[in-house]
């Protein structure tokens, strides 16, 4: 009878990870058999953190992707690491014109001006991506604010102040 022994560490070896830097989390180890799990909580993180960034400077997530680079490492497919990728909005603060815009009909029209000013902007934008799945996200995005300016133009003011997207993009790359 021939003695076999078998490595469990061939079988499923563990992963060292680094984070990025400046990166928030804890650099850790992970058994191939629980890699994903550990880098996809490790990107799960980064996106909250980048949402909440977000929202505490007045802006807000339009579009946000998480990519794990999966390899076979022993007998498991692993993640071997993640990306983060995210594209935030941020209002247009024009506090003067807000202060002194008390009448509804001015500031109805003052509304109708900045839509159409952030649909031209993100036509613009949209022009210049080539990742078709962001250009599916911000074609969307344009549909749903040319349907609300059109609400907005019959005099029905039903935007959420959550959902507007008053400002310029800009895409932050984790």
């Amino acid at each position: 009878m021939i003695n076999m022994k078998i490595n469990p560490d061939a079988v499923n070896p563990i992963l060292g990870y680094k984070l990025d830097p400046g990166e928030p989390g804890i650099a850790s180890s992970a058994p191939a058999s629980l890699s994903i799990i550990r880098v996809l909580s490790q990107e799960t993180s980064n996106l909250i953190a980048f949402k909440k960034q977000a929202a505490i400077n007045g802006g807000y997530v339009v579009y946000s992707k998480i990519s794990l680079d999966m390899q076979k490492r022993g007998a498991f497919l692993a993640a071997v690491a993640g990306k983060t990728e995210v594209k935030i909005a941020y209002p247009n603060e024009n506090k003067d014109e807000n202060k002194t815009n008390n009448n509804n009909d001015k500031s109805n029209k003052s509304e109708i001006k900045k839509l159409e000013d952030l649909i031209n902007k993100l036509k613009k934008f949209l022009s210049s991506e080539d990742n078709p799945d962001i250009k599916k996200e911000l074609e969307n995005k344009i549909k749903s604010l040319e349907s609300q300016l059109f609400l907005l133009k019959l005099g029905k003011n039903i935007i959420n102040q959550n959902e507007q997207i008053l400002g310029m993009i800009f895409t932050a790359y984790y």
